[in-house]
């Protein structure tokens, strides 16, 4: 008997470990639910908004179109950048500035993040097809409200945390880590001011902060649901470029 008291900590502490994997994997499933048939039936989102970074204002439209393509467009005073990514070739950017216009390819590290960003259900969203693990990492509050800590991670090792808020099911804060120099850092993104479109809620204020220091926020001032003009060829590389 006494030999079998060796083994009750192991046990007790696997059986700990697998409730916290089946509770992980359940929250998921909340969040891949959460809007039911209106969620599957959402195709495409159109968006318009400014971004505030380094005392600038940086009007911005976003077109995304399931199940994974993306195309940003900024304008400044000084310059027009594009940024897209069709779900298939390698993502490219161009500047009116840099090469009379003609699209570049992305470094490696912009391309990771902007593939991820394309990713138009996000990794909750069948998980394990897209090579992710999920992990309950406890409670914490967000905003006043209580969310779901889960430890996102894929085969190469990426590792990112997710809370998901505990009434609607939405993911309310983002956390990555990033290696400037030598220093590794924390980017906290948070996702607010949430709205219906087209039955879906949608985050319209996108606040993105390493250090305790924001780095941009984001506001969307007008979504459109399955705009009619999204196509594949939206995100289409230009002919010779």
């Amino acid at each position: 008997m006494l030999r079998l008291t060796r083994f009750f900590p192991v046990l007790l502490a696997v059986a700990a470990v697998t409730a916290q994997a089946q509770l992980g994997l359940e929250i998921a499933r909340q969040h891949a639910t959460r809007a039911g048939d209106r969620l599957a039936a959402l195709t495409a989102l159109r968006a318009e908004g400014r971004t505030f970074v380094n005392n600038e204002v940086v009007p911005f439209t976003l077109v995304a179109q399931r199940p994974n393509r993306l195309r940003v467009e900024t304008l400044t005073a000084e310059r027009r950048t594009t940024q897209c990514y069709d779900g298939v070739n390698p993502p490219w950017t161009s500047q009116t500035e840099a090469s009379h216009g003609a699209p570049q390819a992305m470094g490696e590290a912009e391309a990771k993040d902007f593939i991820a960003n394309a990713d138009f259900d996000g990794p909750l969203v069948d998980f394990a097809a897209k090579n992710y693990s999920v992990d309950y990492a406890g409670e914490e509050p967000i905003e006043g409200r209580t969310a779901f800590k889960l430890l996102v991670m894929n085969q190469r090792d990426d590792i990112f945390f997710l809370w998901v808020d505990a009434g609607t099911h939405e993911v309310v804060k983002r956390t990555v880590y990033r290696v400037f120099g030598a220093q590794r850092v924390a980017v906290d993104t948070f996702f607010k001011d949430f709205r219906p479109v087209g039955g879906v809620l949608q985050p319209h204020r996108i606040e993105t902060v390493a250090n305790g220091r924001t780095i941009y926020v984001m506001l969307i001032d007008r979504m459109e649901a399955n705009p009619p003009s999204v196509t594949p060829a939206t995100f289409a590389r230009p002919a010779g470029g």
